[in-house]
């Protein structure tokens, strides 16, 4: 059986960060697992128009046929577990990215951190001009991702990774040597 931990949240909350150490632990543990940024599967542009119109969804649909390709590749050179970050705020990309990971069982882990703690992560992280655009969002994408109510659990990075990633690990029913 195939195992998948999709990490959702807001921008800066840390989702590559815990995934990166997920898979550390995981790994450590004996487990092959695979790990995967979804923003690095869609790094192309511009996007294609249709009439002048940008095509919407066009980069959540690349994201997702390149994850299934690279989850084919990961498969067959013997991974059973993938772990992704992912901006993923609805249902209907959810079921994307689920199908794009055929004969896994898909769980969907919300980050969560207090607005300043994203806050700080962002300053550090980017730009002046995209950490403000992130910033101006922070609330609204909170109230998206709390509308849409798509994870089958939360859990608060606000320690240090490893632990943080150890906490998913045993909610998600990942324990043991595999």
């Amino acid at each position: 059986m195939y195992q998948a931990l999709l990490l959702i949240g807001v921008g800066g909350v840390g989702k590559s960060t815990v995934a990166d150490a997920i898979g550390r632990v995981w790994t450590a543990s004996g487990a092959v697992t695979a790990v995967v940024d979804a923003d690095a599967l869609a790094q192309f542009g511009p996007p294609p128009t249709s009439g002048g119109v940008r095509v919407g969804g066009f980069y959540d649909r690349l994201k997702c046929v390149n994850l299934a390709a690279v989850w084919a590749n990961y498969k067959a050179i013997g991974a059973r577990y993938i772990v992704v970050s992912a901006g993923i705020d609805n249902t209907a990309v959810r079921t994307q990215f689920a199908e794009s990971l055929p004969g896994c069982t898909v769980q969907v882990v919300r980050l969560t951190a207090a607005a300043d703690t994203v806050r700080a992560r962002l300053r550090r992280r980017d730009s002046t001009f995209k950490h403000d655009r992130h910033l101006e969002k922070l609330a609204e994408h909170e109230a998206i991702l709390d509308a849409a109510g798509i994870e089958n659990f939360v859990v608060v990075n606000d320690r240090p990774a490893d632990v943080v990633a150890t906490e998913i690990l045993i909610r998600a029913g990942w324990t043991g040597l595999r």
